[in-house]
């Protein structure tokens, strides 16, 4: 039986809104990080959600690129959150332990409606 084909990387970015979203699909590997990389780069001062839902396969270098990005976004004032991450994709933050840390972080407070609480309006 031979081995599964790779399946070619393809990243979409919907810039312009504020947390830009950015969907993966295929496999993120040695080979295809650096793509990954070039779109996730100038949008290292921003809120960045990546969703995760189709990526079939992740190594160790995708990871490490999700973590290197995670952390040179928190040093600029960005933020990188994991969204939707397939079944491959969970399994293997979890045995990592780092599934928490690019996961959405529960929200404490409610978000206010910017009106709310302004004298003159309702």
């Amino acid at each position: 039986m031979a081995p599964a084909s790779p399946q070619p990387l393809h990243v979409d970015a919907v810039l312009g809104l504020e947390p830009v979203l950015i969907r993966v699909c295929g496999d993120l590997d040695m080979d295809s990080v650096p793509s990954l990389t070039t779109v996730l780069e100038p949008v290292v001062t921003k809120r960045v959600e990546l969703d995760l839902a189709n990526v079939t396969f992740i190594d160790s270098s995708g990871v490490n690129a999700l973590l290197s990005h995670h952390e040179r976004s928190r040093a600029a004032g960005g933020r990188l959150v994991v969204l939707h991450p397939s079944k491959a994709v969970r399994q293997i933050l979890q045995l990592l332990g780092v599934d928490r840390l690019l996961a959405e972080q529960p929200r404490t407070e409610r978000r206010r409606d910017p009106g709310e609480g302004t004298p003159g309006l309702p």
